[in-house]
């Protein structure tokens, strides 16, 4: 064989291989390139939904606070409105009509605020709202017991009615302490994260 036509040959060889070569390594460098870009995505991925996990349960725990703020704040409002009739009753003075309005609001908005913890809180802080409500509910029914029997005359059923709405003002009392309690202890808690 001619020397011209062997190296001819092995050019050609050369230059396949070569080719080849670049063609192997062109695909693995593109198969590298699209393992890493599809791992950063999956990073990227994860950490954004990591990220957006935190935001919720943020976000979630300032709407736990505030329904419970709110729920606190509408109670605040009904002892000092049950305060002013139970005070009027003491001193033998019929309670105003803004004095009843008062108080009906302020179940009114216990109510709605105890709705929206129901919506939100856990058991060990939904058990407290759910008492609390429903004392404040029989708290007003007794006083208004108490001013039927002051209204009607019967000063015997109003001492009596006086006593219940005492026992039941003392009860209102530490179901607050033990709501105000349980709200401290789930503020304090620290959101879980993934």
């Amino acid at each position: 064989m001619d020397e011209g036509l062997v190296a001819l040959i092995t050019a050609g060889v050369g230059l396949i291989g070569g080719i080849s070569g670049a063609a192997i390594g062109g695909l693995a460098a593109v198969r590298g390139t699209r393992l890493g870009a599809e791992t950063t995505a999956r990073a990227t991925a994860r950490q954004v939904h990591d990220q957006g996990m935190i935001n919720h349960e943020h976000w979630l725990r300032g709407q736990r606070l505030e329904s419970c703020r709110a729920l606190l704040a509408a109670y605040d409002r009904y002892a000092i409105a049950a305060s002013d009739i139970s005070r009027a009753l003491e001193a033998e003075n019929q309670p105003s009509h803004e004095m009843w309005s008062a108080i009906g609001q302020a179940v009114s908005d216990i109510r709605n605020s105890y709705f929206q913890v129901r919506l939100l809180v856990s058991e060990d802080l939904l058990q407290p709202s759910r008492a609390l409500r429903l004392h404040v509910e029989e708290h007003k029914e007794s006083l208004d017991r108490w001013a039927e029997a002051f209204l009607t005359g019967d000063d015997h059923r109003a001492a009596a009615e006086q006593a219940e709405e005492d026992r039941r003002c003392q009860q209102l009392g530490d179901l607050h302490g033990e709501l105000v309690e349980a709200a401290r202890r789930a503020i304090a808690e620290r959101p879980a994260t993934n």
